[in-house]
């Protein structure tokens, strides 16, 4: 966390930048003062890592104190707040790390802290961010749902967040996502995205997760938490179901909450949207056949309607669930999903159920 000290001889002033900072989670107040002379008496006991200096102050301005605080702390990061603009000139001819115009805001604030962060070296605790990519896209850290300026900055992200941790050039970006812009025009668009997916990052305190690294971008793992990574992470290593990690099958089933970036018309993610779907279906079937091994008709049976709430017309997930419902002496329900699947073949698909359907009611 950043130590911060904040002066400034009015004190609304002073509460709202004391409400911002600790908005931002990025911020420690360490003390609050709208006496100057308070502050630096202060500052001669206790280090800090930024002040916050308001310029017009009687007894003392903020400039005058900004160099006797660099007397006392001489890595300490100065940053002047004004409402008036001339001050700038003056404020980085004395070194001071940046300058805030009043009113501050929460978006601009959080630029001057991660500068602080950067240029002092500071360590401060990882934002854990959630992500979800099952069903609708979103992302949240501990400030709330992070909102994307634009449609393609959110792709850009999702884009990033799809590959796992791999590099990808930026010329395989471009081509990706603004494959109907060429040369210049196609580079202005990236860069501008990538600058709007950080800013929107940085307002809700995370530390640009986004690595550059040799003309190839990835997206850092450190502290993400992501359905779809945990599915794929999951669906990749999994030995044969058995009693020791049925609970895992199972936790990785309920994450898959409806398709990948449902609702998005991203054609990267269109062949990945089906694989995935198929891997879940394969899930449910394989836990299914762990339940009716073991007797346990009813646990088989909702998996498998779990299943068909994804994939109503799937000829497995409909076959094992008549047969299951008949395991159970259910006929009435094992006929009335028959009908149901039967009649979803004839109107979307034109076609009556296998020999094999209509032998189990036999």
């Amino acid at each position: 966390m950043i130590r911060t000290v904040i002066v400034d001889d009015e004190q609304p002033s002073l509460d709202k930048l004391e409400r911002l900072l600790t908005d931002s989670g990025l911020a420690e107040i360490k003390g609050k003062f709208t006496e100057p002379l308070e502050a630096l008496e202060f500052l001669k006991k206790n280090e800090a890592d930024a002040v916050f200096l308001d310029i017009e102050m009687p007894d003392i301005d903020g400039i005058e104190l900004s160099n006797n605080i660099i007397g006392l702390q001489r890595s300490i990061a100065v940053v002047f707040v004004t409402a008036y603009n001339q001050y700038a000139v003056e404020a980085f001819r004395l070194n001071a790390l940046d300058y805030l115009m009043k009113p501050v805001t929460l978006e601009r604030l959080m630029e001057t802290l991660n500068r602080v962060v950067e240029e002092k070296g500071i360590k401060v605790r990882s934002c854990r961010i959630q992500v979800q990519c099952f069903d609708k896209f979103s992302v949240i850290s501990g400030t709330g749902e992070v909102k994307f300026r634009t449609g393609k900055a959110e792709e850009l992200l999702a884009f990033l967040i799809d590959r796992r941790g791999g590099s990808i050039s930026r010329r395989e970006l471009i081509d990706c996502l603004w494959e109907d812009f060429d040369g210049d025009r196609a580079l202005i668009h990236f860069n501008t995205t990538l600058h709007y997916v950080k800013k929107a990052l940085l307002l809700h305190g995370i530390q640009i997760p986004i690595i550059y690294e040799r003309g190839c971008y990835r997206f850092g793992m450190e502290g993400l938490n992501c359905d779809y990574l945990k599915f794929h992470a999951f669906i990749d290593s999994a030995a044969a179901v058995d009693l020791k990690n049925i609970r895992e099958y199972e936790a990785a089933a309920e994450l898959y909450t409806g398709d990948y970036l449902a609702g998005r018309e991203y054609e990267w993610a269109e062949r990945k949207r089906q694989l995935l779907r198929e891997r879940f279906i394969h899930l449910l079937i394989a836990i299914s056949d762990y339940y009716k091994t073991g007797g346990i008709y009813q646990k088989a049976t909702e998996w498998l309607k779990t299943g068909l709430m994804h994939e109503p017309l799937h000829r497995e997930l409909n076959y094992m669930l008549i047969e299951m419902l008949l395991l159970t002496n259910d006929r009435i329900s094992a006929a009335r999903y028959y009908n149901i699947y039967s009649n979803g073949l004839r109107k979307k698909l034109n076609q009556e159920p296998d020999e094999a359907f209509r032998r189990l009611l036999r």
